[in-house]
């Protein structure tokens, strides 16, 4: 490339010779551009350019009367182009070393700043582990019994809060497993997997019931990933004996540890056997509450109620209130219309039934998708 920029220099300046330009004056430009190819790119290119000078005045001396000796300009080109060349090369390898120093440096640099990310990180774990296995732990489990309640939902709602205020985490959800479905009950930081989904839908979490923790990097090793799947699970219970599953969907690499894993780990475990005393209790709540025709007592959709508006309030998780009117003789079929999360109250009025329901986690246009399906069904006023 560089000799054939020399060749279309000196092609441009034989051109220019055919406008009756001073022989003397096409010798020195010719000159020029010897010295400055040479040194710019060394001794190389100065061979090439003094060969095409030479046939350059060869063949200008055959058209142009030239009033000095070319022998002597052929000689003083060589030589000074030779001692120019020898200098440009000597700049050139020093340039050429400089390039490749700083390459090196720059290469060192990304490595250091590799190293530095690295010690962050592990900076940061140890922070955590001398925190957690001091005093820090004892305080986070101190905080998690002191959740006297005797509502489940409202239970985990406080403790995935602490949890992720002790771990700083930006994102923690809990979806409650009921039969071969995982429905959301709490979580803070935004959230990509639905309310309500199949537990095969998601191979971290399948893992997670199955073994008590999955990872998204240990499913993807083994697996093609299909759909979209959290950083990890921890489930509260195993297998058979789960109650329910918590997932982190994004954190920051910085705080992603098997440390924190395993402390999230011992958490679950510590809440499993809290939730099944507070399980205990809410079961003989439902004795005392709950009717023989799936509706509750007042007093209890109030409690439920409490809970749902705090939960909103803290975590913007949304619930919708639904009151409805129909002839008694539908009330069973109607009521088997809802989930079993769902609290109905029922008032009699003559032939008809009024229902109030508690709809959780659920939006304006999920209530607008129930009325939409109970009106297809059956004669109901809604109020």
């Amino acid at each position: 490339m560089r000799a054939l920029e020399l060749l279309l220099a000196f092609l441009l300046l034989w051109s220019v010779s055919y406008f009756n330009l001073p022989g003397k004056f096409l010798t020195i430009i010719g000159m020029v551009i010897v010295f400055t190819w040479s040194a710019r790119y060394g001794l190389l290119i100065y061979l090439v350019g003094i060969i095409v000078f030479e046939v350059f005045i060869f063949s200008l001396t055959k058209r142009i009367n030239i009033d000095f000796q070319t022998d002597v300009i052929s000689s003083f080109t060589i030589i000074s182009g030779l001692v120019i060349a020898i200098i440009g090369e000597m700049l050139n390898k020093r340039i050429r070393v400089l390039e490749n120093e700083n390459k090196r440096l720059m290469l060192d640099q990304e490595k250091l700043n590799e190293n530095i990310g690295t010690l962050r990180t592990i900076i940061s774990q140890l922070q955590m582990r001398v925190y957690s296995e001091g005093e820090g732990l004892i305080v986070l489990l101190e905080k998690l019994r002191e959740l006297e309640t005797l509502d489940v939902d409202e239970m985990i709602t406080r403790a995935v809060d602490i949890i992720a205020s002790f771990f700083d985490l930006e994102n923690l959800q809990f979806y409650r497993l009921e039969g071969r479905f995982l429905r959301f009950i709490t979580g803070i930081g935004h959230k990509n997997l639905p309310n309500t989904f199949r537990l095969d839908d998601s191979k971290v979490i399948k893992k997670a019931i199955t073994d008590g923790r999955a990872t998204l990097t240990e499913i993807a090793l083994k697996e093609e990933l299909e759909k979209f799947e959290p950083w990890f699970a921890v489930s509260i219970g195993k297998r058979e004996d789960t109650f329910g599953v918590l997932e982190v969907e994004s954190i920051d690499p910085e705080k992603y540890s098997e440390v924190l894993i395993r402390y999230i780990e011992s958490i679950a475990s510590f809440l499993n056997a809290n939730i099944k005393i507070v399980m205990e209790q809410e079961s003989l709540m439902r004795q005392k509450y709950l009717k023989e025709d799936g509706t509750w007592e007042e007093e209890y959709y109030i409690q439920k109620k409490n809970v749902f508006e705090k939960r909103k309030l803290k975590f913007g998780i949304p619930y919708q209130e639904l009151t409805i009117r129909y002839n008694k003789a539908i009330h069973n079929d109607v009521v088997s219309e809802f989930r079993k999360s769902d609290v109905i109250v029922k008032h009699e009025l003559g032939n008809s039934v009024m229902l109030k329901v508690l709809l959780p986690v659920c939006d304006e246009s999920g209530k607008m998708k129930l009325i939409e399906r109970l009106r297809g069904k059956y004669e109901i006023t809604e109020y």
